[in-house]
């Protein structure tokens, strides 16, 4: 006798089961029931309604595959709707319904080389109506097997039920679980998402219909998107878990490892230097960037610009040029992160970019050593890296020496990227948000920030001490923030409040106001 599915009325299964979308993304913490839903779906909506159709079901590994995705099918599969189903190690795992739908099951995990060096999936030779892939997080599964598989959604199977919100033919849906990750996963397919639902970003990667030349199409000024994503906690699925499960987990996990596989959220991995950093909260479009930018210097502010710089020879470069408002929040706005770069170039690149936004840096603030005088050829003292930048920029770019403490930058960046409870993020109007954010167009500072670890010692231990490589753009935010107030000391009373690193003029400007309001 199979095996019975409860469902919780109003619950993620529930949502998960009227999800209609070509891609319904089932995410959340361990044991919240995601291969139970699919599974059940797929079966229910799928299997017998569209009689002759052909489904995938698939997981990393062989292994992983049938203690999984095959014991759960036939946990809940009546076996009398089953014609065959050989089970015999050297079967080819293929599940055949009396109604003539067809289920195999396959692994992804292999793959054989490609004549321009890339690879393919193994699993490329049929087309199916309905792919179900578990655990996609898992790290045999690369980027290219999700575009693979989508390109055989492909079925025409008719729909014989009776709901008439089901697609006629297909229904061509992919199913997929993964438990909270950062890898390409949340990156490709998890955060275009929510920065769209977030303030209406969209990214190359937010999953939509698109026209021949990939530009989304757009109806009434939106997008089609084409991904459902159901997520929940453990929690959410405690009606049918066994109570020490649940109390073994909260025993055991801890930190970020709780937030992840218990609350199911998508926690950044243990051991990032800066752990408060989401892109969903930090990073801007630029286009909206630049709007904001418009907007406040029409309603009477005035900019105070601010840049960072961190130089490099092999290694690269990194320049960023930032603004800040009324309220003490600071963007990163542009800039470039260059190895190998002469210093002609660079001089060039700086003004051009200042120039873009009429920006007026009296001081750029800079790593330390670029003071330092380097021997000449004759033995004599040479010039700094900051003269040579002096004279090739006639003199238009000067440099100051930026806070090179390590442990005091790092707090202060942390700082800013913290959301605070009472503070409005400056286009959304939402509170708990952060003091810092970025263009989306500095991808190379996100690329960076993601991946800033803290070392480990020989016992595999975090210390004190972040990892000494792949760190400009870290070292020039370190800098460019050099002079700026603690956060904590920034006021959170109503009115404009002028942090005191901003130019006179404002103050003048303040006083001025002040005293027009009192006489």
């Amino acid at each position: 006798m199979a095996k019975t599915y409860i469902l919780k009325e109003g619950g993620i299964h529930e949502r998960f089961f009227a999800s209609r979308n070509k891609i319904q993304f089932f995410g959340g913490g361990f044991g919240n029931g995601k291969t139970s839903a699919m599974v059940v779906k797929a079966i229910i909506q799928v299997a017998i309604d569209y009689p002759g159709c052909n489904i995938l079901m698939a997981r990393s590994t062989y292994p992983k595959l049938n203690d999984t995705m095959r014991r759960t099918f036939l946990e809940f599969c009546p076996a009398e709707w089953i014609k065959s189903f050989p089970l015999s190690k050297n079967s080819d795992n293929t599940c055949v319904l009396n109604n003539g739908t067809t289920i195999n099951f396959r692994y992804v995990s292999q793959r054989k080389a490609t004549e321009d060096g890339g690879s393919t999936s193994n699993l490329l030779s049929a087309t199916y109506d309905l792919i179900v892939l578990d655990q996609i997080e898992d790290p045999e599964i690369i980027h290219k097997d999700f575009l693979d598989l989508m390109g055989r959604l492909r079925g025409s199977a008719i729909y014989r039920g009776k709901d008439p919100t089901m697609p006629r033919t297909g229904p061509r849906w992919f199913f997929i679980s993964s438990n909270p990750t950062r890898n390409w996963v949340y990156k490709k397919l998890i955060e275009p998402l929510k920065k769209y639902q977030l303030d209406g970003t969209i990214t190359d990667d937010l999953l939509c219909d698109r026209d021949s030349d990939g530009k989304p199409e757009l109806i009434d000024g939106k997008p089609k998107i084409i991904i459902d994503l159901i997520e929940g906690s453990t929690y959410e699925n405690s009606h049918v878990l066994e109570g020490d499960f649940i109390k073994g987990l909260e025993a055991t996990y801890t930190g970020q490892m709780r937030n992840r596989f218990l609350k199911g959220e998508w926690a950044a991995y243990e051991g990032l230097v800066y752990p408060e950093y989401s892109s969903i909260s930090h990073s801007i479009k630029h286009d909206r960037l630049m709007l904001y930018l418009r907007d406040c210097i029409r309603n009477g502010m005035r900019p105070k610009w601010l840049a960072g710089y961190d130089f490099g020879m092999v290694s690269p470069s990194c320049f960023i040029l930032a603004f800040t408002d009324t309220k003490s929040n600071i963007f990163l706005l542009d800039g470039f992160h260059k190895s190998e770069a002469s210093i002609e170039w660079q001089s060039r690149e700086m003004l051009d970019i200042m120039n873009r936004y009429s920006a007026t840096v009296p001081w750029i603030m800079a790593d330390p050593d670029i003071f330092r005088r380097k021997a000449g050829d004759n033995k004599t003292v040479g010039k700094s890296i900051s003269d040579l930048f002096f004279d090739s920029s006639n003199g238009k770019l000067l440099f100051t020496r930026g806070n090179n403490d390590i442990d005091n930058g790092i707090i202060k960046v942390g700082s800013y990227l913290q959301n605070r409870e009472y503070h409005l993020h400056p286009i959304t109007g939402e509170p708990s948000a952060p003091y810092l954010y970025h263009s989306d167009r500095l991808t190379w500072f996100e690329e960076e920030i993601t991946a800033y670890y803290w070392q480990s010692n020989t016992s595999g231990e975090r210390v004190d001490k972040p990892t000494d490589k792949n760190d400009h753009a870290m070292d020039t935010i370190k800098y460019l923030l050099s002079h700026a107030p603690e956060p904590a000391t920034i006021s959170t009373n109503t009115g404009i409040h002028i942090p005191s690193y901003m130019t006179e003029w404002q103050e003048i400007e303040r006083a001025v106001d002040n005293y027009a309001h009192r006489h």
